[in-house]
């Protein structure tokens, strides 16, 4: 396919030149069970692309069809002692905000619906999740927490909400543009909810050198000033707009705009330029397989984490890929790394002990891997490649 020349933001085409990934998995956080299906996963190039009037960055050469969400689509990260805390924080901040109990939730792309559960138990409101993975009980009307394994319209809202919930979703959506407007049109059906919506900051994976943060299923990359003004710029006004879970994630709360103001464009922020990212990719991948060398870990290393970082650093390595990947997702287990014929174990598997070192995929888990490591008697080491 031809490469994208306009912004799917904000429609302009002024954009930089493409920092290029090549040929990899278009999907990561998927189940396979085997190799051969693994490997069978298509492959595309990644080239991403900054417009340099509102500061979008986005795969230019993105193809939303080719890419499976179904219910064999698993990113759940609620496993995590850490992840928990950063729901529970949430939920109880939104709660405080909002005062909750017993009003009405909707959350536009749910996933398997844990997080509405959770908000929904915490404050005793009623939640209606829509995701086309969700798998399970989808409730009924009557229950606490309802869900439909579809996309929701605005012809779905026929009743009023207090809150609308879209976590980690705009960084999936090719259109992104357009699918606020829709998100508009939701919350507006919807009798102008609070509207939340979660996803990663460009800036933290800019300052971190954090090239496993770049994948195929991920076609939009936000900065802080970027992602206000398309909210602005699709009918919404921000209330409020902080950095999360260590300054990974960036949550914004809107509402409806009461009226129509003029927007001036935010252009590339200095910490959230494409190009900066792109000047030390090459050298940050060469002291990645380094670092391998150095310790001495050739084929003999495992990495800890089978979400879309510890995927993406399979396909980083190709040179020298590790044994096996540690999840402890139990849906994950006994699976295999998208692309690829690594598997995934769980952390009591035996095979734990036969590598020396465990690369930790993300460094807000490493104080709860460690001490699982060290509950399991593992006796290797643990590194990271964070910057």
């Amino acid at each position: 396919m031809s490469l994208r020349k306009d912004c799917p933001g904000c429609g302009r085409t002024q954009l930089t030149r493409p920092f290029l990934l090549e040929s990899q998995p278009v999907v990561l956080n998927y189940r396979f069970a085997s190799p051969a299906e693994s490997e069978a996963v298509p492959r595309r190039d990644i080239q991403l692309v900054q417009c340099r009037s509102c500061g979008l960055v986005f795969n230019a050469n993105f193809d939303d069809s080719v890419i499976p969400y179904d219910a064999n689509y698993e990113n759940r990260q609620c496993f995590s002692p850490a992840f928990q805390n950063h729901l529970q924080h949430l939920a109880t901040s939104l709660n405080h905000r909002y005062a909750l109990r017993g009003k009405r939730i909707l959350e536009v792309g749910c996933g398997k619906g844990d997080f509405l559960k959770g908000l929904c138990k915490l404050t005793g409101a009623r939640g209606v999740g829509y995701d086309t993975t969700f798998e399970g009980d989808p409730g009924s009307p009557r229950s606490q927490v309802e869900f439909h394994r579809r996309y929701a319209t605005a012809a779905d809202i026929t009743k009023p909400y207090h809150l609308l919930i879209c976590r980690h979703v705009v960084e999936h959506v090719g259109p992104i543009g357009a699918f606020l407007k829709e998100l508009h049109a939701l919350a507006a059906a919807a009798g102008d909810p609070v509207v939340v919506l979660e996803t990663p900051l460009f800036e933290w994976i800019v300052q971190n050198h954090c090239l496993w943060d770049v994948f195929y299923e991920h076609c939009n990359y936000f900065p802080r000033t970027s992602l206000a003004y398309l909210c602005r710029n699709a009918g919404f006004k921000v209330v409020a707009h902080r950095a999360v879970f260590g300054g990974q994630y960036q949550v914004l709360e809107l509402r409806l705009a009461r009226r129509k103001v003029a927007l001036k464009l935010p252009g590339i922020p200095t910490a959230g330029a494409l190009s900066t990212f792109a000047k030390s990719a090459s050298a940050d991948r060469r002291r990645m397989l380094a670092t391998l060398q150095k310790q001495s870990l050739q084929g003999s290393w495992a990495i800890w984490g089978a979400g879309a970082k510890g995927v993406a650093l399979v396909h980083l390595l190709p040179e020298n890929p590790p044994q096996f990947v540690i999840d402890s997702n139990a849906a994950k287990q006994g699976c295999v790394i998208a692309g690829s014929a690594v598997p995934i174990i769980g952390p009591t598997d035996p095979r734990l002990h036969s590598v020396p070192a465990i690369l930790i995929a993300n460094p807000n888990y490493t104080a709860e891997i460690s001490k699982s490591l060290h509950e399991l008697a593992y006796t290797g080491r643990t590194f990271s490649f964070q910057a």
